[in-house]
């Protein structure tokens, strides 16, 4: 298994070398962080010699929410190249695909659009989304997007009352959302968006690079 000090090593010559990169555990987080969370991690495979890199992105509003975002998207070195701790020029290997590909891709990330209209066949984060109505019910309603959220809740509002696995916290923080959208009451969504943005910024210490923005179903509201 890829060691907890070949993961720090690297990521801090990483952090070194680009001043827009915050550590957080095994993840390195884009500043500022704002709506969205851009990360990358190193997943410490079975193999000590052969670590797997993904890229994440997801809301930091999501009803349970973690740093990984919306599942994950591996990152592939460069064919040919050395993929391996041991081999001579890893390092090197893996901060061309990190410094040419995916913080750029990531760094265009800017807002909850910006994230919406990232697409591709690949993106597992994109089929997630899709298929989890709790965190579809809060991207919609970040966005401001009620008529969108109102088909949704009314389909998952009751689905928390007879759940008792995992998924339950999820479903029934999503419900008393769609509630709030169901009400019409703006000023509620955005102040239980912005707690669930808070726990999840505390949750994962990221108190140094949390920038609090309003959501855009906040526009005209009188503050």
């Amino acid at each position: 298994m890829t060691t907890k000090k070949q993961v720090k090593s690297l990521w801090s010559e990483l952090l070194a070398r680009q001043d827009d990169l915050f550590l957080a555990d095994r993840f390195v987080i884009l500043k500022p962080q704002r709506h969205v969370t851009r990360s990358i991690s190193i997943d410490r495979s079975w193999d000590a010699d052969y670590p797997r890199f993904c890229w994440h992105i997801g809301p930091a509003f999501d009803p349970v929410g973690g740093l990984g975002g919306l599942g994950q998207q591996p990152i592939f070195l460069e064919r040919g190249k050395p993929n391996r701790w041991s081999q001579q020029g890893f390092v090197d290997t893996v901060f061309d695909a990190l410094e040419r590909r995916i913080l750029p891709m990531l760094r265009g990330v800017h807002d909850i659009d910006d994230m919406m209209q990232l697409e591709g066949d690949d993106f597992e984060y994109m089929r997630w989304l899709n298929h989890d109505q709790p965190c579809r019910i809060a991207v919609l309603a970040a966005q401001g997007r009620f008529e969108d959220v109102l088909p949704i809740y009314g389909t998952i509002k009751d689905w928390h009352l007879t759940m008792t696995d995992a998924w339950q916290p999820r479903f029934e923080r999503a419900s008393r959302l769609g509630a709030l959208v169901a009400a019409g009451d703006r000023a509620g969504v955005a102040g239980l968006l912005h707690q669930w943005e808070e726990a999840f910024v505390a949750r994962n210490r990221l108190e140094p690079i949390y920038e609090k923005t309003p959501f855009p179903c906040e526009a005209g509201l009188i503050v």
